[in-house]
């Protein structure tokens, strides 16, 4: 049934996105690329491809930012063009990538308007496939960042698909403060709210959040969509519970006090889980994460491969540029798998791989933990890991870890 059902709703925006695909550069695209002598030389190399259009109305000097916003704007306009073109569930599902790319835009809103800054200074960090109706309003120039957090919780975190996932994190902090949990937050409070909060592990429990009502969705669709998302899906799960534990190695959120919100942070659904995530659960440095990792083959191999990386950062002086670190090894398998979802038919993933791997990353500079610095873009990733595993992560479509 779904072989010859498919196809009456969902047979020509499968094909557009395809043919996208084919349209990705190829090892030849990146040869001329690599012999490029500056950014112009770059985009003289592109006009061959189906990116030789986006920076011919650029001027010279090409700045890093300006590519970089482009290939943004591109993806966007290709992921809204796939999307006018969709009905019902798919019409959902592509609502839920784009709402991975909202809870990004949002915290750096946020964060930003903590900081007494105003939103419309960060709008090339903006990653456009988080962009929708009410960020206009608050993306004027007109829009008072001192007035406080009421309008930025109406329109962010009441008009948007992901304001539930902000409501239900906003409560829980209010919980954690007041035994007696109230029914709902009042405008006033957020403000208050949000200044004690650690926004990175607010980003990260929103986008746990976000994971787990993503999976619930594509296992009640059900068929191929259910079997091929729910493996990208779960290995997202594990890639993020694996983030979270390294990532805090040599942190506070290590030490015994903190290991509960350390814990908070991870999905509830995953190959990890449950045994695999309870003995995680335990762990505070490298030898406890190794030994809950040794029933997962697949996983304590990535391990073997970055555990140099957090031996030389847990000790001061030790330079750790040379080793790399979780997230490199995790965007490679990333890649890999969205690259194999185009492998099946009659399934929804390969638009879940059009709007992540393209986009492998966000336009916001990632951050150098060690000194707070934003990094540019062209950095290599390996030197660096943010704050908390909050980022966007990349994935392979492999076989069940063992």
């Amino acid at each position: 049934m779904e072989l010859s059902m498919f196809n009456v709703d969902n047979g020509f925006v499968e094909a557009v996105v395809r043919g996208l695909r084919s349209g990705f550069l190829v090892p030849e695209d990146y040869r001329r690329l690599a012999s490029s002598d500056s950014l112009d030389d770059m985009r003289s190399a592109l006009e061959e491809t189906d990116y030789g259009t986006f920076l011919q109305d650029e001027p010279s000097p090409l700045l890093v930012s300006t590519i970089s916003k482009k290939c943004y704007e591109k993806l966007a306009d290709e992921f809204r063009f796939v999307k006018a073109q969709t009905v019902e569930p798919l019409t959902t599902f592509m609502d839920f990538i784009a709402r991975e790319k909202m809870i990004d835009n949002v915290c750096m809103i946020i964060q930003g308007a903590l900081n007494g800054k105003a939103p419309v200074e960060m709008q090339e960090k903006i990653h456009p496939l988080g962009v929708f109706d009410g960020m206009k309003v608050i993306m004027s120039e007109t829009f008072d960042v001192q007035g406080g957090f009421d309008d930025v919780y109406r329109i962010f975190l009441v008009d948007t698909p992901v304001g539930p996932y902000f409501e239900e994190y906003l409560k829980e902090c209010d919980r954690e403060k007041d035994e007696m949990a109230r029914a709902g937050i009042e405008t006033s409070q957020v403000g208050g709210i949000l200044t004690k909060q650690d926004l990175e592990i607010m980003k990260a429990t929103l986008k746990k959040a976000w994971l787990e009502d993503f999976h619930a969705f594509v296992q009640e669709m059900g068929g191929t969509t259910a079997e091929v998302m729910g493996h990208m899906l779960n290995m997202e799960a594990d890639f993020r519970v694996l983030l979270v534990t390294l990532n805090a190695l040599n942190t506070s959120l290590s030490t015994e006090s903190k290991l509960q919100d350390r814990n908070a942070l991870y999905p509830s659904f995953g190959y990890l889980y449950p045994e695999g995530t309870k003995e995680l659960r335990k762990v505070w440095n490298e030898t406890t994460v190794r030994a809950a990792l040794e029933p997962y083959s697949k996983y304590l191999a990535l391990f073997d491969q970055v555990k140099q990386f957090y031996e030389a950062e847990s000790c001061e002086g030790r330079n750790t540029t040379t080793f790399q670190s979780i997230e490199d090894l995790i965007y490679a398998e990333n890649v890999h798998m969205y690259e194999m979802a185009f492998e099946q038919q009659y399934h929804f993933g390969v638009f879940y791989a059009l709007g992540e791997a393209p986009g492998a990353g966000n336009p916001e500079h990632s951050v150098d933990r060690q000194h707070g610095h934003p990094q540019h873009e062209g950095a290599h990733r390996q030197h660096h890991r943010p704050d908390f595993p909050a980022q966007g992560l990349k994935r392979r479509r492999c076989a069940r870890p063992s």
